[in-house]
């Protein structure tokens, strides 16, 4: 049984794709499911950007996933399913796997761009990296 959905999503329409799957599947599944929306911040913070917010990088990280989400976090609100936004910093495919393996979710869920065989190989794919290494099921949405 399905009872906590990690769904990694950077704000693209692709990781917008994958959040409509969760929701459907938490409708699906009903209350007992947990839905975590998994952002990670790839960028490097200029020392600016750390003057300008006050050396809180955390609230900075939190505005910049909200903003990247709003979405997102409008089509749960809009459906009542509850879910928890965490933001890390960090490469995606390593802290999605990090947090999908330790918190051992039941499924997670990642969508794809759908490159290429030759972009994919240059350019490499996190949705890919992620499906080969976190231990559980990983659905990729396209």
């Amino acid at each position: 049984m399905i009872k906590t959905i990690l769904v990694a999503s950077d704000g693209s329409k692709h990781a917008h794709h994958a959040a409509e799957k969760a929701l459907e599947l938490a409708k699906q599944l009903g209350s007992d499911v947990s839905i975590t929306l998994f952002h990670v911040v790839s960028k490097t913070i200029s020392r600016g950007e750390l003057i300008h917010h006050n050396l809180n990088i955390r609230a900075m990280l939190e505005g910049d996933a909200h903003q990247a989400l709003m979405r997102t976090e409008l089509l749960f609100k809009k459906e009542n399913i509850p879910f928890d936004l965490q933001v890390v910093m960090g490469d995606p495919a390593q802290e999605i796997t990090r947090k999908a393996n330790i918190e051992s979710y039941d499924l997670v869920i990642i969508g794809s761009r759908g490159l290429n065989k030759m972009k994919e190989l240059i350019m490499g794919s996190v949705s890919r990296e992620v499906a080969h290494s976190v231990w559980g099921p990983v659905l990729i949405v396209k």
